[in-house]
């Protein structure tokens, strides 16, 4: 194995949650797949960006690819405050 080939093992972990005053728990399971430090440069550019996901299995290979998907949170937000034109006063 050679630097140039980074490997990589996918963690399975159980997660447990405790409620109701610890009474009882919720139990959950989350995978891992960790990314080298030696390819953090070619993800950076998509550091805290949705990902839209795709993982299928090609010849004993497994392949995941990873889209950027565009957000509408800027029609989320309401446009500035305009200044009120002269002359117009608030009616009561």
């Amino acid at each position: 194995m050679t630097r140039e080939d980074p490997t990589i093992k996918i963690y399975d972990c159980l997660i447990k949650r405790r409620y109701l005053n610890g009474k009882n728990v919720y139990e959950y399971k989350r995978r891992y797949v960790p990314i080298p430090s030696s390819l953090h440069n070619k993800v950076e550019s998509f550091l805290n960006q949705r990902l839209k996901i795709n993982i299928t299995k090609q010849k004993g290979d497994l392949v995941i690819i990873l889209h950027p998907v565009k957000t509408f949170l800027h029609t989320k937000t309401p446009p500035d405050k305009t200044t009120p034109k002269q002359g117009s006063e608030p009616q009561f």
